[in-house]
């Protein structure tokens, strides 16, 4: 099971959703501020993905999760959110209706009890479990040093297929 894969799981997941058997799956994960191209290129592609019952996972952060997450709900997919915070806490506080639509459509997750806030030391470490449950993972229009480009070493780390 891909939550148990990597050495450094955590020894314990939170979950609200539904829990699915999925043969494969994806990450897509990228720019919080993104171009118009680059939002066109998500979509397009958690679309196709989610069409062939890929699972799409991403952070539900601004920007290129959230249309990723979208995108494949919009076409009947299943999608897995994975938290920096407690699966209480909505952040951003603008994405409560994805968050709702996720939890109802497909899964969310997170390693942090409830109450646990988002910081700067959490995120990096949701990324490690993004990355642990993508099979393959897509960066678009990453920044250096941005949180999309550490999900990506965690992925060579793990042994997955990274396309920047």
């Amino acid at each position: 099971m891909r939550a148990r894969e990597p050495a450094d799981a955590p020894p314990m997941l939170y979950y609200k959703g539904n829990i699915k058997k999925m043969d494969q799956t994806v990450g897509i994960v990228g720019a919080r501020r993104c171009s118009q191209e680059a939002k066109q290129k998500t979509v397009f592609l958690a679309s196709e993905y989610a069409k062939t019952q890929i699972a799409v996972v991403s952070g539900m952060a601004k920007g290129i999760d959230s249309y990723a997450h979208t995108a494949c709900l919009n076409v009947g997919g299943y999608t897995i959110a994975i938290l920096g915070n407690g699966l209480d806490i909505c952040y951003p506080s603008e994405h409560h209706k994805l968050m709702k639509c996720i939890e109802e459509k497909g899964l969310l997750l997170s390693e942090y009890p409830p109450g646990t806030p988002p910081s700067r030391y959490t995120f990096p470490r949701r990324n490690r479990l993004i990355s642990s449950w993508s099979d393959q993972l897509i960066i678009i229009q990453a920044g250096k040093g941005s949180g999309a480009l550490i999900t990506a070493e965690y992925s060579r780390k793990y042994g997955r297929e990274v396309e920047i």
